[in-house]
Formats: C-alpha cells, structure tokens, sequence
C-alpha cells in the first residue's frame, strides 16, 4: 500500500509499528484501535483517483485472498488439518483456486457454507445441474426448507442457509475499492444459464417459497422429462413436502398415479406426466383399470382404483363418489360385467366395501341399469339388483326412501323388459324408463309389439293374442301408466276376473256405474282400456281377416248396442269392448291404410278394407264416406279413368276427377245422374249439394258445346237457371252468343241471366253481346211489321211470340188495318226514321244536355227556393218521378203514374239506336270532364252540388251494372239521396286507387262533392253563430276552414260548447250520420285537446258515446271506457296526461309513473286492466306496483318516507316499507323490483354491498313465505293474473338466491383488487361485474370488452371463475367472439368497434394477450385457434388487402405461421406491390406459388423497368419475398439482388448515378442478420459493379462491413491507390468501419491515416474506441512514433509539442 499514500508507508506497517506496545493493553481494545486507526487510514484513500499500479497492487491482493480462502475451504473439503496436509494435490490445487466452484455434495454443501455470496444466489441452478438419474436423496441436504415466519404466523419462508467465513473482510473487498479496481468484474455464472437460460428465474440472492415451490415443480417434471424417473421425481417432491414447501400435493398425486400406471398397472411406458397433467381424472381412472382382468378385476379395484380415489377425494371433497359413478357409468353403457362385480363387492352384509355408502350403491346401480344401451344384458341387471339393500323399517331419510322407491321401479320396468323380450321385441332397460312417461311412445310400443306379432309365421292364433294381451295389460299396470286418461274413460265396459265388479264407463258426465273399490282398480280400468284399443287396433292392421273378425269381437259395433253382450265370457277369458266412437277411429284408420296401399278396385288389401268398415252396422257418415269412395272406384274405372285410390282420396279439388271422367268418354255428358252420382259419392263441394249440382252440371254444358250438342246444353242451362246458381253465367253466356242456337228467346234469358250474375269487368262484352241480340230481336219484329204475311222472311220463336201477344191484345182489325194501308205506314216510317235519326244525333250530341242545364241557371236576383217552390211542394221527397217543374203548370199530371205499353215507334227508335249507337253506352271520359267543368261555373249550393253528386253516382252505378233493357230501368225512379249514399259507401269501402281508370275520374269527382256538401252544411253552421263566417271561402279554402274551426272551439270554455249543443239541439243532428262525426271529431277536435284538460276531454269521448260512435273507433280503448278512466283519473290523478297515457307510441307505465302516489296507488291499480300497452296487452296491478315502488324506493313519498334516504339505515327502512307492497306484484314484476334496488347503477352507487345483501334475503325470505303460504285470491287480485306472468314464486326464489350468491362474490380478492385500483379502466371492470348479476348474456359481454381491451387472459379467466351459475363461459369462446368483431370491424361489414379503436390495434392488443399467455403455459388459448379464426378473413378476396397484410404480419411477428399461411402474406404483400407500381399487371396465388414462378415474375417487372420508383417497389417485393436457394439462382449472376443493383446502375443516367450507388448501398445493409443475407460472392459482385461505375465510397463501405478478410485486402488496395482524400472517396462513416476493422496499421502507409487520426481525436470523448489498445498495436507493427503521436494527440497536446521525442516517450510511459 506504500502507493496509496504519500511516502514509501505501509498500511499494515503504520498500523503495527505505532500502536501502543501489545502487552500494555488488551488484545480487544488494542483491535479496537488498530481497526479505528485503518479506518482513518482508508478515509484518506481516493480510491476514485488511484493510479494503474495502485489498482494493480488492489487487484493482486484481492486475487491473494481469493486464493487463500479457496485454500482454507480446500482444506475443509479433505477433512481435519492433519488429514487435509496428507490429502493435499498441488496441482488440483492450483486448478482448484482458479476455476469456478462446484463440486461433490458434501463439497458443494461446504462451498455454499463458506463462499454463501458468490454461490447461494445460483442455489436452485446448482441443484438443476445435478444429474436426473441421481436420487434426490443423495442431496437432500443442500434442497431448500420452509418454516414459519413465527409460531403462530401461517405464512412460510425459507430457511436462510448457515453461512460462515474464513476471516473477517479485508479493506480492498470492500465495495469502494472493487468499483474502481474491478469495475467491469466478469460474471462467473454465465456458464450455469448458458445451456439452461430457463434458470434465470431462480437467481435471486434471498429465496421466496414461490420461487422454491415453482422449483421443486419443474425440477421433478424436468427428471420424468429428461429421464424418465417417475420414482426420482416422486422422491424429490416429497422431500419438498417434508420440509414444509406448499403446492406440491397435487404434483405428487399425479406423480403416485403415474408410477402406479406405469411400473403396476401396464400401463404404455410412453405416457409422461404432461399428457397425465392433461388428461381428466376419468380418463386416468380408465387407464388404471384398463388392463386388469376380470378374475383381478376386483382385486385391481382396491389395489389401484380405491387409493386413486382418495387422492381425489384430498384434492377436491365430494369428487371420489362422483368420479366413480362416472366411471362406473361409463362402463355401464357397453358392457355390465365390470360394474357388477364392483356391487357384489359392496353389499351391505360385507365388512370392507368398494362403496361403503347404501344411498350412494343404490343411485350408481340404477344410473349404471338405466345407461346401459345393450338389450342382451338382462341377466346383468338382475344380479345388479340383488346386490342392493333392501328397505328397512325405521326412520329412513327421505333420499334413502326415495332410492328404495326407485329399486321398486326398477323392478317393474325388469319385468316389462323381461316380457318384451318373451315376445320377441328385445329392448334395453334404458327404453323402457325413457319412454314409460311419454304416451306417444308408449302407445308405439304397444302397437310394434302386436304389430311383431301379427307378422309371425305361421300365424299365431287366438290363445296367443289373449295371452299377448293379458302382457299388454301387465304392462301398462307396471310402467305404462301414462296413457290419456279421457280415453281410457271413453265408453270402455271391460269385464274380467281379475278385475273385481262390471265396469261401465258414461262418457258425457264420466260417471261409473258400480266402481271399483279402490284408486289402482281404476287404474287397472284405464290400462285395460288403453291396451283393448292397441290391441284391436293391431287386429285391424294385421291384413288378415280372421283377425280383422276378432276385432270386430272387441268392439262396440252400433250406437244402440250393449257394451257387453250377454255370455261374453268364455272359458273364464277376459272379454274386452272398445267404445262405440274409438270403434269408429280405429276401422277408419285401417280402412284407410288398406285403401291407399290398394292398387285398384281389385286389390286384396281393398276388399280388408270394405271388410273392416263393414264391422259398423249401423254406418255413419264417416263410415259411409269412406265406402262411398271404395264406391266411386268402380264408376270411374267405368268411365275409363286409371287412377290409383290414394290419389283420389289426396285430390282436393275432386271435380277434376269428373272432368277427367268427360274427358275419357265424351259421350258421358248424357249420362247426367250417374256422373252426378259419382260426385256425391266423391263428396265433389263437400257437403254443399247445390254447389255440386252447379259444378257437374256446367261441365256438361262445356262438353255439350263442344261437340254442337245445343238442345243438351239448353236443358242443362236452364236446370242451373232454375237452380240460381251464379257460376254458370259464363256457360250460359257461352250458348247464348252460339250463332248456331236458333232460340232467340231463350238466348236472350240466358244472355240476361249471365248479365245478372257475372262480375263487374265483363259486364261491357256482355252488354255489348245482348245488345247485338235485342237488335237481332227487334229487327225481326220490325220486318215483322212491315212484312207480316206473303214474305219468305224466317220469323222467329220470339216473333211467333210477339205476334201472338199482339193478336190476343188488339184483334184481327188491327192485323187487316195494317195490311191495307201497307204504303201509307211506309210513308210514314220513312219520315219517322228521318226524324228520329235527327233526335237520336242531338241526343247524342256530347253539348245539347249541357246547354239543356243552362236553364237550370237562376236568374240574377232569383233564389232557387222561389222558382221551384211549386215542384217542392208538390214532390218535395223526390219519391215521384216527372217532367221539369217548369213544365208543371201546363200539364194536367206531370208525374208517371205507370208505365206504357211499348209500341211499334218505339221499337223502331230502340232498334234504330242500338243500331247507331252499339257501342256508346255510357259517355266518355272526356264528356265526364266537360259535365264537371259545367258544375264548377255554377255557384255552390246546397241544390248544384247534391245534382252533381248525383249525376257522379249516376254514371258509377250505371257503369257498375249496366241498366239498357227493352223497358225502362228503375234506377232513375230510385230516391237521390239513398242513391248518393249507396254509391258513396261502395266507392269508400274499395278505396279510390282500386278502381279502373275509367271509374277513377268519376269516384273522385263524387267524393269532392261529397266534401264541397259537407263544407257547406258546417259553413252554414257556423254562420249561425254570427262570428263573421264567409260560407263560399269555407267551402272552398282548406285551411281557412281548418282554422275557423278551430278558433271557433278555442275560444269556448267545455261548459259553454256543452250548453250550446243543448240549445241547438245538435245530439240530433250528430246522431243521423255518426260515422262522419266520428271522423271529424278525431280528425279536427282531439288534437286541440291538451292532455290535461280532463273535463274537456270527458265531454269529447260522452260525445262520441252519445252519438253512437263506438263502433268507428279503432283504438284499443271505446268511448264508455275512456268516459270510466276520465271520470276516476280526474279525481285522483288530476297532474295525468290522459293523451300521452293512451297514445300507442307512448308507453302507457310511463304516463302514469309521476302521478303514482301512496294515495292513489290502489284506485289506478283497479282501473289498470282497462289501460292498454304499446303492445296492446292491458296493464296489470302489478306492473303499477313495479313502477311505484322504484319511485318510492328511490325518491320516497310524502306519507310513507318523508324525504330520500341517505344512510343504510334508511335504505333498509325504506325497503321494508317497499317490502310490504310484494304481495301485490306477480313474481316477474317482484324480479324487476329487485333488479332496480339492487343491481341498478344507482343501487351500486349509493348502497352498500352489505345493505345490498340485507334486502336480498328478506326477498328470499318473504318469497319462501308467499310458496308456503300461497293467499286466496280472486282472479283480479292474483298478481299472477292479468298479463299472464311468465314466471312463478320458484323462479323468482332461484332469481333471488343467485343475486344473494353473487352479491357474496363482490367480496373476492380478485373484484376487490379491481375495485381499489388506481386504474380507472379496473374500476369500471368491477362496476360491470357488480351489475351483471353473473348473468350469461351480461358476463360474456364484459368478457369480450375486456379482451378487446387487451387485458390477460387470465385476468379474464379470473373474472368468469368467480362468477357464480353454470356459465359455460370459457376464455376460448371469448376471444372468439372478440375477433369475430375485430375481423368485422376490418371488412368493413359493422360499425367500429367500442371506443372506436383502430381494429389492427385492438387486434395487436388480442394477439399479445394470447401470446403472454401462451407463453406462461396457461392453454386458455392457442396460436392455432387464433390463427384458425383469422384464416378465413386472410384468404376473403372481398376484404381489403391492406388489412389482411397487416393482420398476418402481426400473427407472423407472434407466431409461427404455417406454410399456407405464410404463402398467403407472401400472395397479399406481391398484389399491394404490383398493384402501386404495375396496376396493369394482375396477379394469382400460382405466380408465388414457387421459388421459380416468383423469380419468372422478378424477371418479368425487372425487364419492364426504368424508372427509379420502380426499382423501388422492386426492392420491397424482393424484401417480401422468402429468400431464394434453388439452383436456378446459386449462380452470383443470376442473385435477384445482383440483377437488380446491375441494372440499377447500367439504366441509370449520370445526374442520378451517386445516388443510386447509395441506394445498393442501402439495399445490402438492410439484408443485414436476416434471412437474405447476400453470400459474400455476390457482395464482391456488387463491389466491383460500383467500382466499374466508378462509385469508389460505397464500395469500400460494402467490402468493409462484410466481415471478409478477402474483401478487406481489396479495401487495402483501393485506398493505396488513391492519390488524393476528398468527399467523392472519403466520409466520416468511412473512417469509422477503417477503425472498427482494425486496419488501423494497414493504412498507415496510405493519405487516409491522418484522415483517421483527426477521426479518433475528433469523436475520442464517445469513448467508442479504446484509444490506448490502438497505440499498442501500432507500437506492437513497429510504429512506435505513430503510437506517441496517437496518445499526445488524444491528450490534447498541441501539434507543436508532437515532437519526435516527446512521441517515444508518451508511448513508453502511457503503453
């Protein structure tokens, strides 16, 4: 240490030399001072300024002492000092010292005793290196314990190992001195982690029981990996377990049923603990007894299954019994063999049982019996039986009473299988519990089990049926109990000795004559019934008919025979009778089945048929139908149809199968009565007679045309003429337009006829056809006239007719008078057709009636009333009908009376316009507008516009059935009015827009009359009340009358409108036409109505009641109810919005929940069934309750809680007011109640959990007592009525105690870890949590976010195991859902996803979580089920390609991609590249399929390559790509990247030529430590392409950064021949990579080295090089003075010190 301080001292020597002489003090104080006096000493040290041979000096010491305690612990290790100088090697000594420190185990137990702090932090990595086939025994002494931190602390640490030294610490090992004298000390322990880095995580210098237990844990999995030693690994960890370290006994279960499985049980010696860890207890129950016997079976039981079991049973309480019954049931189901030696070994006689548990052995036997899906096991499930305990007398639980109970059935369902068996029909036991509840089922079994019989060959005869059915009816006694009750009931008599007294059964009021003694002889009635008509039902269906016969015996066969006949019994045999209306099912149900599985007529199977309805004596209609149609059979095989039966029973429209019969024999039409009989029989229009008669009949009349056959069709015509049936109009209309039918008469009634009855779009055609007729008609009466004798002219039936009228009215004088004065007559009818023309043209004339009106006009100053008061008197109902009124004064009776004979002129006029007018029936269109224009320039009154409205309803009706007959119609003597309303109702029921374009112009000119004469009534009304009211502008401005009527009703109170309806007596008035009043009172009054105004809107709805307007309103709610609701809300509910309450688009509890009071509560609760909702259901008393008591919950009310509560206390007070309201909710309300008090965001907020809890139970308590103790209601105070609750009392227990359960979980350490943390996103995790109830719906959402959000997964795993219920939520099906969403949000298909987050963001954040977890083992998730959800979007060519890239470069980045995977990135990264530089060129999947496609495709682009950006789309394609290895390009010449840089530089001009060698440059330093590293051939390639270019700096840069001494030498050579160092061959970057490839020496001799020298002194404080070993190396080449000037140049000395001298001596001194 004479170093260390000024002068040649000693530490040690001043130290020894100046204390006070040793035996003048003792030795302890004398120690004192001397270690005070080096402490003085050591604080003058500056150990921070210590020079290199002071810190030598320190570091040989260190390294002295080193060697000295390795020395002390050499001899520790060879035993006592005498022994250790006999054992001492020298040379193991010498290596010992220097090496590191590891050894035997009682050498490493002293290693760790004396060298604790280099060696206990590497503890746990020391034991790992310990071989695996080593026992852990041999080194228990070194393995790591656990105590307790105190004696009554239950928490664990590790026992700190007993260090001790050698010595006390000297001064240089303390930590001041070894920073400086060893500030980068090497780490020794490297070599412990290198091959082992997984290690890393057990050094630590304090052990945590954590990190011990997680050691023990992979150490022994290490062993059984590595080595197989399931026994080393078993010891290892019960040594842990000795020495206290928690959380192996699960590992040493598995590792016990492991070396069971393997050295005991047979087990595949490949099974290793991981595939143990991950297979189910079953499965590992399984394999323990997989390879056993069945003589060792049991012996195997308690060897291997019984301690396995309890190892299950420690782990996890209650899982032995279940694990067991699982396995046992699992065996069950192939085979019973196993299982039943495990009961025979677990009677209850036996001293040591398999299962101890009788409760238990019961439960497992029948589950074993009732799962076995074999039928041959029988036998099995007998000795099963056996083995069960029987029922003891005492005080047994009422489990254990109900498990005898079920051995009971059991035994009943053995014996039914057992009876099946006997018949042939083997089933499992399991069938016969499943299907002893269903009657469908049942009943099935009992027809297959007769129907089995039936088909036995040969037959079985009547002894086996009755013995078949004494088993039926054993069956059903047994098991089958579950068969209809009403049925049975039905008219069965049943006598037998079995069944004690004579049963008859009244089917109307099921009242037993004589019944049984007791409830099981009823039952036994039933199953006799129920079996009697399976049994007859398979009779029937036996297809024999013997046996058909003996059903008829069964059976009741008429309505008025006995049930029984007298000596039904036989032989003491039970004789069994079906009811009358079952008889009649079940021979309907065979006869129909033998009927449509019949070919023909004469198929056997149709005789079984007709045989089995014939057992029906009495035949009803049913009964008969059918034969009717076995009937019909033969007619249509008669008239040659070939049909299968079941076709014509499936026809559905049978008159087709007349038509089909016409149609095979075209003469048939003759034969009306058979094919009318046919139709009968075919029930052709059901049970309409009329209908049938109508159908058949027209049919013949088509064929009848169709062959001319006009007399045949005539007498069918007029048969359905007689008949009135109006679906022959087209057949009549049909003959009656038959040129080749002569009856002029009798067409012309058939053309009427038709006219009568058909619709409305083919009254024209018609019209237009009789017209042609009638003229046909008159033109030969006509020519009769004028030719009535002496003229070949062909009169006639009709004109026969006529003549014959008109000689019996006006005799043989008139006949003679025409005949003599034949030339005057034509004379005269010359002149008559002149005139007659002429007024048929002027009435034709589309003006003359139009100037005709202009009369009608009154003159100015004239009223109508005045010019026509005569007429109005005289016809002032408009009843009679006459001339003009004008006219009246001059006629003596201007009125018809009657109407005239039609006479000869007037035939010649109609005959004369029908010729000229044929067509032009009704005026046109046109002519329609020009009568409206006419309207529209008379002033409105009351007069013009009903004469407009009636001539509209004119021309509708006239259209709509055409009125032109030989006599005046009596449409235009029909009253106006009656025909306006008439035609109005018509047109409003079919709405406007229905009708054709010819109709429409007219059905909307009526109704603006319509409306123009409303208007003007209301006007009048109005101006009554002489508030200045212009009538005109009222009637024709919309909205000024909108107005006044409104202003007019506004501006009266309800009192005075009530008062002057009374006074005008309006109620009259309102009454004549309520529909209209109706109308516009809602249309006008209701919506000037506030909501309110209760007063005003109980008079609206008394108005309506009292004009009869109820049957027009369409609301859910009629006057007298709204008058009910009124007159009770106004009373208690005054502040209720009555319009809001009943209007659909508001919800009816929302209108009530501010006006609901204490006070009133219980009247609205009654008026509550007669409010409808938005859905149209009424509310319920209850559902008010709902709303109530939230409001009273929550703000409280002015009589039952004064003010909202604040504290729990008040809370719980307010509650229990609440809770004494509960009876009156149903219990879906109760559940919603709840909900809001308890899991609302306000509950959460402001009560506590504990308060929460409280109400919780008094709901559960008060619920239980409401199921106990249900109340006597009535219908209108159940709250279970009403809307008809979906839940019961139980549902909301079950609701209730699963809040309560959750409510508990809030108190976890993982919620409240959420709840507390300083996260605000944590704290919103549990707030979710606490609402969500642990509701499936409600946890899965939550789940899904906090994925979305990135959370761990077993953050969510956490959440999802402390939530309560069978969720089946797993952390698999969450992520699922999480980037089914993601993959949504990025096709674009949804809306963004929550917080709106970029979805590759979210995406990365999913990826991580299930990377970390994957990572740490956890298999919540794997790689390739995120993968396997995100392939399909990756491989969707619909999908944005940006997307689809960037999501398989995250799952690149993540994990390992599988080949197709990979290919897909490569395919996606290519189309976005081509698609930015080469859009024209399109691309597959094939062109990347390969190494050699995609280097065709390189070629491709880089052929068609010249500009600079498309050499950089190049070099990113090439970068996407995987690297290329195939021969094609092992050549450098032929290296894409060579290729690419080559014609980079040859295509390049000189501007851009630097640039573009910067740009290889880049290129090659990106391929840096990656997989396309460019080989160093192809580096030398480019180097010489850059220098041909002359680009001499990035070449040296490439050929110095690629590591090569080859390419390094070619650096050497370039730079020697540089002449002169400028920018174009020399940069900053250059000189560095000279430097860093210490070639420093070499370019001495070159113009770069001062260049380097200025480099190294310009960057020296970067300490980036170390400038001294630089000047070694110059001065170890033999450049001494380059050295020295390198150090003083470094130092900072100026160039004028930099001598020669001075050199060679700072590079002796500083090197």
């Amino acid at each position: 240490m004479r170093f260390t301080l000024p002068g040649d001292v000693d530490i040690d020597g001043v130290v020894y030399e100046e204390l006070s002489p040793p035996d003048k003090e003792p030795a302890k104080s004398r120690r004192q001072k001397e270690l005070k006096k080096r402490q003085e000493l050591l604080k003058l040290v500056n150990f921070s300024k210590l020079t290199l041979e002071q810190k030598e000096l320190c570091r040989c010491r260190l390294k002295l002492l080193t060697f000295l305690d390795r020395l002390a612990t050499y001899e520790e290790i060879l035993g006592a000092p005498h022994a250790s100088e006999q054992r001492y090697d020298a040379e193991f000594f010498k290596k010992f010292r220097s090496q590191n420190i590891e050894s035997n185990v009682q050498a490493l137990e002293i290693l760790l005793t004396y060298h604790g702090s280099h060696l206990l932090p590497h503890r746990l990595a020391i034991l790992s290196n310990f071989p695996e086939t080593t026992s852990p025994h041999q080194y228990a002494v070194l393995l790591p314990e656990a105590c307790r931190k105190t004696w009554n602390s239950d928490s664990l640490t590790i026992i700190p190992w007993a260090e001790r030294k050698h010595r006390a610490e000297d001064w240089c090992e303390e930590l001041e001195c070894r920073m400086v004298v060893e500030p980068n000390l090497q780490d020794d322990s490297e070599f412990l982690y290198a091959a082992q880095p997984e290690l890393l995580q057990y050094r630590t210098p304090q052990l945590t029981v954590e990190t011990v237990m997680a050691w023990y844990q992979r150490r022994a999995e290490a062993i059984e990996h590595h080595a197989g030693q399931v026994d080393c690994a078993l010891s290892l960890v019960r040594l842990g377990v000795e020495r206290h370290i928690p959380g192996l006994l699960a590992l040493c279960d598995d590792l016990v049923t492991l070396e069971t499985l393997v050295y005991e049980a047979g087990c595949d010696f490949t099974l290793t603990l991981k595939d143990l860890q991950q297979m189910k207890d079953l499965e590992k129950l399984r394999l323990l007894m997989e390879h056993c016997s069945e003589d060792n079976y049991v012996t195997s039981a308690y060897q291997w299954m019984v301690p396995f079991l309890h190892r299950c049973e420690k782990q996890s309480p209650g899982a032995a019994n279940e694990l067991l019954r699982e396995y046992l049931v699992t065996l069950a189901k192939g085979d019973l063999k196993l299982p039943l030696k495990i009961f025979q070994h677990s009677k209850p006689d036996l001293q040591q049982k398999i299962i101890p548990d009788e409760d238990q052995l019961m439960a497992i036997a029948l589950e074993c019996i009732y799962n076995c899906e074999r039928s041959d096991q029988l036998s099995l499930c007998y000795d099963i039986l056996e083995c069960l305990p029987q029922r003891r007398r005492g005080h047994n639980t009422k489990v254990t009473s109900s498990l005898h109970d079920m051995v009971d059935q059991l035994e009943k369902i053995l014996s039914v299988s057992e009876l099946l068996k006997t018949h042939g029909l083997e089933k499992p036991v399991s069938f016969v519990k499943n299907t002893r509840s269903s009657s469908e089922e049942a009943r099935s079994l009992m027809v297959r089990l007769t129907r089995h019989t039936g088909r036995k060959q040969p037959s079985v005869g009547e002894s086996h049926w009755r013995m078949l059915l004494q088993d039926m009816l054993t069956m059903q006694q047994h098991v089958y109990t579950c068969l209809d009750a009403n049925a049975c009931y039905e008219g069965v008599s049943l006598y037998s000795s079995d069944c004690p007294g004579t049963h008859s059964v009244d089917q109307a009021g099921f009242e037993l004559r004589n019944p049984p003694a007791s409830a099981s002889q009823v039952l036994g009635l039933k199953a006799c019934a129920t079996a009697a008509w399976i049994f007859t039902e398979s009779l029937l269906c036996s297809s024999r008919l013997e046996n058909i016969h003996l059903a008829g015996q069964m059976m009741q066969c008429s309505a008025c025979s006995d049930n029984l006949p007298a000596g039904a019994v036989q032989k003491g045999k039970p004789q069994y009778r079906v009811s009358y209306e079952r008889s009649i099912d079940l021979v309907l149900a065979a006869s129909r089945e033998y009927f449509n599985s019949s070919t023909n007529l004469t198929d056997s199977c149709m005789d079984l048929a007709r045989c089995c309805l014939q057992l029906i004596t009495d035949r009803p209609a049913a009964i008969q139908e059918e034969l009717d149609l076995i009937q019909a059979l033969g007619y249509l095989e008669e008239f040659g149809v070939k049909i299968l039966p079941l076709q014509v029973r499936l026809c559905s429209d049978r008159i087709t199968l007349i038509q089909e019969c016409v149609s095979q024999s075209p003469t048939c039409y003759k034969q009306s009565a058979k094919l009318l009989g046919l139709a009968e029989l075919l029930r052709v229009a059901g049970e309409d007679p009329e209908e049938r008669h109508g159908q058949v009949l027209i049919l013949l009349v088509e064929q009848a045309l169709h062959v001319h056959d006009y007399r045949a069709a005539s007498m069918y015509c007029q048969e359905l003429m007689a008949a009135g049936y109006p679906g022959s109009w087209a057949v009549c209309s049909q003959l009656g337009q038959s040129e080749g039918y002569q009856d002029l008469a009798t067409r012309q009634e058939l053309m009427a006829f038709a006219l009568t009855h058909c619709p409305p779009s083919s009254i024209e055609l018609l019209l237009a056809a009789s017209s042609s007729l009638q003229a046909e008609i008159l033109f030969q009466r006509v020519n009769y006239e004028i030719h009535p004798e002496g003229e070949n002219i062909t009169v006639s039936s009709l004109t026969g007719k006529v003549l014959q009228e008109d000689a019996a009215a006006s005799g043989s004088t008139s006949a003679d008078l025409l005949h003599w004065t034949t030339a005057t007559t034509m004379k005269v009818l010359s002149n008559t057709t002149t005139t007659t023309k002429a007024v048929l043209q002027a009435v034709s004339d589309g003006q003359w009636w139009k100037k005709s009106l202009a009369y009608l006009r009154p003159h100015q100053g004239q009223e109508f009333g005045g010019a026509y008061r005569i007429g109005t008197v005289a016809n002032d109902d408009l009843e009679r009908q006459g001339c003009h009124p004008f006219y009246e004064s001059v006629i003596a009776n201007p009125f018809v009376t009657e109407v005239p004979v039609e006479s000869f002129a007037e035939v010649l006029l109609r005959t004369g316009k029908l010729a000229e007018a044929k067509t032009q029936v009704f005026p046109t269109t046109e002519e329609v507008l020009d009568a409206n224009r006419c309207f529209e320039k008379q002033a409105h009154s009351a007069l013009s516009l009903q004469l407009a409205a009636y001539y509209y309803s004119l021309q509708i009706y006239a259209r709509l059935t055409p009125c032109f007959r030989d006599k005046c119609h009596p449409l235009y003597r029909a009253d106006p009015k009656e025909l306006i309303r008439m035609v109005t109702r018509h047109v409003a029921q079919q709405g406007l827009e229905a009708w054709p374009e010819d109709l429409l112009p007219l059905a909307r000119q009526l109704h603006y009359y319509n409306e123009r004469l409303l208007d003007f009534t209301q006007a009048q009304l109005l101006q009554g009340l002489r508030k200045g009211v212009d009538v005109q502008r009222f009637t024709a401005d919309d909205q000024y009358k909108r107005e006044t009527i409104l202003g007019l009703a506004d501006g009266l109170s309800t009192g005075e409108i009530e008062k002057r309806a009374q006074t005008l007596h309006l109620f009259d008035t309102l009454k004549t036409d309520p529909e209209s009043f109706h109308k516009h009172m809602v249309k006008y009054i209701y919506p000037t109505i506030a909501g309110l105004d209760h007063e005003r809107l109980l008079y609206y709805f008394t108005l309506l009641e009292s004009c009869g307007c109820a049957d027009f309103e369409t609301t859910a709610i009629k006057p007298e109810v709204h008058i009910r609701l009124l007159k009770k809300f106004k009373a208690v509910a005054s502040g209720l919005d009555y319009k809001k309450l009943t209007d659909k688009g508001e919800g009816a509890l929302d209108a009530l929940a501010p006006v609901l009071t204490s006070q009133n509560i219980f009247s609205i609760s009654k008026l509550a069934p007669r409010i409808p909702e938005k859905d149209g259901q009424m509310l319920s008393p209850s559902s008010l309750y709902t709303v109530w008591l939230q409001k009273l919950f929550w703000t409280g009310d002015p009589h039952l809680i004064k003010q909202a509560p604040e504290s729990s206390t008040e809370w719980l007070h307010a509650y229990d007011v609440c809770l004494k309201y509960f009876d009156r909710l149903c219990p879906d309300d109760l559940i919603t109640v709840m909900d809001a008090i308890t899991f609302s965001p306000k509950a959460v907020s402001k009560l506590s959990v504990e308060a929460r809890e409280e109400m919780t139970r008094k709901a559960i308590k008060t619920v239980k007592h409401f199921i106990e103790k249900p109340r006597k209601r009535n219908s209108e105070e159940d709250p279970q009525e009403g809307r008809g609750s979906q839940a019961t009392y139980t549902d909301a227990l079950a609701h209730l105690e699963t809040s309560l359960a959750h409510l508990g979980t809030l108190g976890h350490s993982f919620i409240l870890s959420l709840k507390n943390s300083d996260q605000e996103i944590l704290q919103k995790y549990s707030y979710l949590y606490d609402l969500s109830r642990s509701e499936k719906g409600k946890l899965h959402d939550q789940a899904v976010a906090m994925c979305l959000d990135g959370q761990p997964l077993r953050m969510i795993q956490q959440l999802l195991e402390v939530a309560i219920g069978p969720a089946n939520i797993k952390p698999k099906d969450v992520v699922h859902t999480a980037v089914t969403q993601i993959i949504s949000a990025l096709s674009g298909s949804s809306a963004h996803l929550r917080g709106s987050h970029d979805p590759l963001q979210v995406l990365e954040g999913v990826v991580g979580a299930v990377r970390t977890s994957v990572e740490n083992g956890e298999e919540l998730v794997s790689a390739e089920d995120l993968l396997q959800w995100l392939r399909p979007f990756c491989a969707e060519d619909t999908c944005p390609v940006r997307p689809r890239i960037q999501v398989l470069q995250l799952l690149g980045q993540s994990f390992h991609l599988s080949e197709e995977d990979s290919k897909l990135l490569v395919f996606f990264r290519t189309e976005a590249i081509l698609r930015a530089a080469w859009p024209q060129r399109q691309v597959d999947i094939a062109d990347i399929e390969n190494e050699e496609n995609r280097y065709s495709l390189f070629t491709e682009l880089l052929e068609s390559s010249h500009h600079e950006v498309e050499f950089q789309h190049l070099i990113l394609l090439l970068q996407a790509w995987p690297p290329m290895k195939s021969e094609c390009v092992s050549s450098v010449a032929n290296n894409p990247w060579v290729r690419l840089a080559t014609v980079m530089l040859t295509r390049c001009t000189a501007e851009n030529k630097q640039g573009l060698g910067d740009e290889v440059l880049k290129i090659c330093r990106s391929l840096y430590n990656t997989t396309q590293m460019l080989p160093v051939e192809a580096v030398k390639e480019l180097c010489l392409l850059l220098l041909h270019q002359s680009l001499l700096l990035p070449s040296l840069k490439l050929l110095l950064e690629s590591g090569d001494g080859t390419l390094q030498a070619m650096v050497l050579e370039q730079i020697s021949a540089v002449t002169k160092v400028n920018d174009s061959n020399c940069d900053q970057e250059l000189l560095s990579l000279l430097v860093d490839a210490k070639l420093l020496v070499k370019c001495v001799s070159t113009p770069f080295y001062p260049h380097i020298v200025d480099h190294l002194v310009a960057n020296n404080q970067q300490g980036r090089w170390d400038i001294e070993e630089l000047a070694r190396h110059l001065q170890e080449a033999g450049h001494e003075v380059e050295a020295g000037s390198l150090l003083l140049a470094v130092q900072g000395t100026h160039r004028v010190f930099r001598t020669f001298s001075t050199a060679l001596s700072a590079v002796r001194q500083w090197v």
